[in-house]
């Protein structure tokens, strides 16, 4: 027979059911906070200060209600001049992030305050209207998507109004398809054991990032001319990361005219001549009131010292420059003797597949004395005696592989146009 429970083990048990009822009410405590701590989180929310972003601070972001947000490519770390003034930038990169469970409902208002610009700084440009016709898209690629697709903004004066439903994750979008430094970095990092490409570091920028050569070849000892490719000194130049690789691939690839091209010259490519521009989502210098590289100057200071001594290297007997301008329906083919141009565009016509045709400036004669600095092209034919091209080829109506392909065919278009000899075509 069961024996009647104690005073003592009566107040035990009491005590421990008081502890039980007390524990589910903080944890049921616990849970309701969080719910509600999480119902009351933004949603979305505007992610800058990756590799490539711009703005590059959430100083250059500002919410202006629920899921409304207006974005300022011209904020800079510090007051910039160029590109990089207030009403100038020529860059835009940045992420929405949505926390939620699902899509949300996203105004973006990208205000590239044109009326703004210093004067001494106005972009160059009749209008407004003329600016922001550069400026009435954006690329967009989805969370798990590799593919950049386009998306048309409404405009009023210079603010460009995009309206998208972000679904949960990261939807990043910029102005063009981005090649930040990271990728350049996996680039250099992936030819590295090609027994055709040496590796060679010839400096670093001025926040110590890698400044590297390409040098692609074949192990024939004949003599050979020297080919020099340059990409990417203006940050928001994307193309031209995009070309060079089309370039290098093809170069690297089993085609016969590859083959050929590396019996007969060595290449030089610089990869990425501004990393830091590229790195810091700037549009065309190396800082807010930095240097543009696109000049080769012939007393370097310590940032443009590492490209100059490149090419002065090399030596090259052919040079590309690689661009893309704003532009949307227009290629740029620049600085080709007229005779070589004319066997050039027979190899490689108006893209109009691309709705591009091209735009043609033939090299105009050499001062008598060397400015303070030129560009690559002029200081290539006057110091080398080089066959100089500039190509601009710009985004709108291109994927990135549409830009790689464009990058091979100009390379092949323009050694197969180079074939009599330079010297016999000028």
């Amino acid at each position: 027979m069961s024996q009647p429970a104690t005073p003592f083990a009566r107040t035990f048990s009491h005590g421990v059911l008081v502890l039980g009822l007390l524990f589910q009410f903080a944890h049921q405590t616990d849970v309701s906070r969080a719910a509600a701590d999480e119902s009351t989180a933004p949603a979305v929310r505007i992610l800058v200060g990756f590799d490539g972003s711009c703005p590059h601070d959430p100083a250059g972001v500002k919410q202006e209600g629920p899921d409304r947000f207006r974005i300022f490519p011209s904020w800079r770390s510090s007051p910039g001049i160029d590109e990089e003034a207030v009403g100038r930038s020529t860059r835009l990169g940045f992420k929405v992030v949505n926390a939620g469970q699902a899509a949300a409902s996203v105004d973006l208002w990208i205000d590239w305050q044109y009326h703004d610009a210093p004067p001494k700084d106005r972009p160059s440009f009749a209008s407004v209207d003329e600016f922001m016709s550069y400026r009435d898209f954006v690329v967009m690629r989805l969370p798990k998507s590799e593919r950049w697709r386009t998306v048309m903004a409404d405009v009023t004066d210079s603010v460009a109004h995009v309206r998208l439903e972000a679904p949960p994750g990261e939807t990043e979008i910029h102005w063009h398809p981005p090649y930040n430094y990271t990728q350049s970095e996996r680039f250099v990092d992936s030819l590295r054991e090609h027994p055709l490409v040496k590796v060679e570091k010839i400096g670093e920028s001025p926040e110590k990032r890698n400044l590297w050569l390409l040098r692609i070849t074949d192990a024939s000892p004949r003599p050979k001319k020297n080919f020099l490719i340059r990409s990417r000194v203006h940050p928001y130049e994307s193309a031209s990361s995009y070309a060079m690789e089309g370039m290098v691939r093809w170069l690297l690839s089993d085609d016969a005219y590859a083959a050929a091209a590396l019996r007969e010259y060595e290449f030089y490519v610089i990869p990425m001549a501004n990393p830091d521009g590229v790195h810091n989502g700037l549009g065309a210098l190396t800082a807010p009131r930095g240097a543009d590289v696109c000049f080769i100057l012939y007393k370097p200071d310590a940032v443009n010292l590492p490209l100059k001594q490149a090419i002065d290297r090399a030596r090259p007997d052919v040079a590309i420059d690689l661009h893309n301008w704003q532009n949307k329906h227009t290629d740029g083919l620049l600085g080709l003797y007229p005779v070589i141009r004319e066997r050039f565009v027979r190899y490689m016509p108006d893209q109009l597949e691309f709705g591009k045709q091209w735009t043609i400036r033939d090299p105009k004669p050499l001062s008598p004395e060397a400015p303070e600095k030129e560009l690559l092209r002029t200081y290539c034919e006057r110091n080398f005696e080089a066959v100089t091209v500039t190509f601009e080829f710009p985004w709108f109506g291109r994927t990135t592989d549409d830009m790689q392909a464009t990058g091979q065919k100009a390379l092949w278009s323009l050694l197969r146009s180079l074939d009599p000899p330079p010297d016999k075509l000028r």
